[in-house]
């Protein structure tokens, strides 16, 4: 009899009323939903806190990007403008080389004593003139030497002295 009595209260053990039985099992099962909703939030959270992270990564690299990109267009065009500047100063040099080598030739002609002659006695309509109508001046005394030209230093000496007191 001992067997059946055990039985019989393992019987009872189990039996349950009506709406006793449900209300274990959904505090259970709502504490589970709680947890597991809670761990999904979370789990959630990371991976938008990770999308931001990685967000923010892309754009601080295309960022980066584009400055080393604007950086270096704007060497490259300093650069093109040095090279423009260059050849147009090295053409302006070779236009003036040009007019310098004209020139010299031209002042080698004019160095010509019959060609100046030819300009004179032509273009100027002057005379040769003869040998009696040279005139000889002795240039070593200073014929030419005037008052005022003492005046005009003393004047300068004057101011130079003034100049020299007040500086």
């Amino acid at each position: 009899m001992d067997g059946v009595n055990k039985v019989i209260v393992a019987k009872n053990k189990f039996e349950l009323d009506g709406n006793t039985v449900l209300a274990p099992d959904e505090q259970v099962r709502k504490r589970k939903y709680e947890e597991l909703e809670k761990s999904r939030q979370q789990t959630q959270q990371s991976k938008k806190r990770k999308d931001i992270r990685n967000k923010k990564s892309i754009i601080k690299n295309i960022l980066l990007g584009f400055v080393i990109g604007i950086t270096i267009i704007a060497r490259y065009c300093m650069i093109y403008n040095y090279q423009d500047t260059t050849s147009k100063a090295k053409a302006q040099i070779e236009t003036l080389n040009k007019e310098n080598d004209a020139y010299k030739l031209e002042l080698i002609k004019f160095r010509n004593i019959s060609h100046i002659e030819q300009t004179a006695t032509t273009k100027l309509h002057m005379v040769k003139p003869s040998i009696s109508d040279v005139q000889y001046c002795n240039l070593r005394k200073n014929n030419l030497a005037t008052v005022e030209e003492s005046e005009v230093k003393i004047s300068s000496d004057i101011i130079s002295k003034i100049k020299n007191i007040i500086f």
